[in-house]
């Protein structure tokens, strides 16, 4: 239970508000062992439908397969030398997904690789010709408009990376910054010099003047 719950609070730390935007989901998936992922892509646009899906598998990770998705075609294009592989899927008349409404789209994957988790570019192309690229990165604690589907492998991994870049991304004092406060400070201090030195002297004159009064004072008559 401890597991699950780190794993589920590391998978809602990345999806963040973004959560009815794309996502990717991988029962049991493991670094090491293949996987089937799922890609669940809503169609979003009050005015269109979704009429086409692009997912580019990073590099890494190799498709081996896909069930067929009904009322879609599906077409995969690999990447020369290993790189990225992109899998689109059309709709075909009559399936296009309407506002509010969501499918999945499924890919078979070779054993994953080794890292805390996976970032996929995904391109959803909608009937008015506008396409939303979902695969920007969150970087410190600001989520993007159009997320990347991120799948975790290592919860607390990921976690740890996350708040290292929270950390990075807050403000730190610069070199200007420091020699303004030093300067500052300098003349701060100056200032305080300047103001004890002249509390001495007036001081001193202020002793001077009263020893003279004295002196008058008790000094004899000399008629």
């Amino acid at each position: 239970m401890a597991v699950l719950g780190t794993a589920a609070g590391a998978l809602f730390l990345l999806a963040g508000p973004a959560s009815a935007h794309v996502r990717v989901f991988a029962d049991g998936a493991k670094e090491g062992s293949p996987a089937t992922l799922r890609f669940r892509v809503p169609s979003e646009k009050a005015d269109a439908t979704t009429i086409r899906v692009g997912v580019t598998l990073p590099k890494g990770v190799t498709s081996t397969g896909a069930p067929p998705a009904s009322g879609w075609t599906r077409k995969e294009t690999p990447s020369p030398e290993g790189g990225a592989t992109q899998i689109m899927w059309t709709a075909t008349a009559g399936h296009e997904l309407k506002p509010d409404e969501h499918r999945y789209f499924d890919v078979r994957v070779g054993p994953l690789p080794k890292k805390a988790s996976i970032a996929f570019d995904v391109a959803q192309t909608y009937s008015d010709g506008s396409v939303v690229n979902w695969n920007e990165r969150q970087t410190g604690t600001k989520m993007p408009d159009f997320p990347a589907p991120v799948l975790v492998l290592d919860a607390a991994a990921a976690k740890a990376e996350q708040t290292r870049q929270e950390a990075s991304a807050q403000p730190t004092p610069t070199a200007v910054a420091s020699s303004t406060l030093a300067a500052a400070t300098q003349k701060e201090e100056a200032g305080v010099a300047s103001w004890l030195l002249w509390t001495v002297a007036g001081a001193a004159v202020l002793g001077a003047g009263a020893v003279v009064a004295i002196r008058r004072k008790t000094a004899p008559n000399r008629a």
